[in-house]
């Protein structure tokens, strides 16, 4: 069993056959129209950078369960300007039960290439796409022409229907334009072993209502 749980902006719940990791957690109040779900529990917490939309790792319980995660990660800058306006963010690159999982976090600029061909040929590539505060979609086009991901799951974007998320650009409709025949998913769930065959963009329908 492995699945990826969506919460909304950038956090993501990573279950495994072994354990739950939950990425980037946000507090209340730091994301518009966005609230972290109650009586989280995980194994672990990892955060991309110390910003508050991706830090909250006091809303989640951890257990006492020690685990060894098959991770690894790639500082990058939260801005395109080397780091020197919002710092550094930490690209997340896992292993699990099989599948290569790849959280940019607030990936700022198109890395070097050095940098993405350490995940090329991933299996899901979970990616920002606000373009003001992290890359926009031309640029997660420019990326994914590199890294080959099987599948491109957006996050950290605006929801105009919701009124969610940073209202600094609705950035969704040039999404559509870069990756088309995108698959909507119901819920906030992706069983990774159910959707092993499927290449192409997938969005979780839960939060483009």
């Amino acid at each position: 069993m492995s699945k990826l749980i969506y919460l909304g902006h950038s956090c993501f719940l990573i279950e495994s056959n072994d354990y739950r990791i939950i990425v980037d957690p946000y507090a209340n109040g730091s994301v518009p129209n966005l609230k972290l779900p109650n009586n989280l529990v995980a194994d672990t917490v990892l955060c991309s950078h110390e910003h508050s939309d991706h830090n909250a790792r006091q809303l989640v319980k951890l257990t006492n369960k020690k685990v060894e995660i098959d991770y690894f990660s790639l500082p990058v800058p939260h801005d395109h300007q080397e780091g020197m306006h919002r710092g550094f963010n930490n690209i997340h690159v896992f292993e699990i039960d099989g599948y290569k999982i790849v959280h940019l976090g607030d990936t700022g600029c198109l890395p070097e290439a050095a940098i993405l061909l350490k995940f090329k040929d991933c299996d899901v590539l979970l990616a920002p796409i606000n373009g003001y505060y992290t890359i926009n979609p031309h640029e997660l086009k420019r990326i994914t022409d590199i890294v080959n991901p099987r599948i491109v799951i957006p996050m950290h974007y605006y929801n105009a229907e919701a009124q969610s998320g940073y209202p600094d650009g609705d950035m969704f409709g040039v999404f559509q334009e870069e990756f088309p025949n995108i698959h909507f998913l119901a819920g906030d769930t992706l069983d990774l072993d159910e959707w092993k065959d499927y290449h192409g963009p997938l969005v979780f329908s839960k939060y483009r209502q």
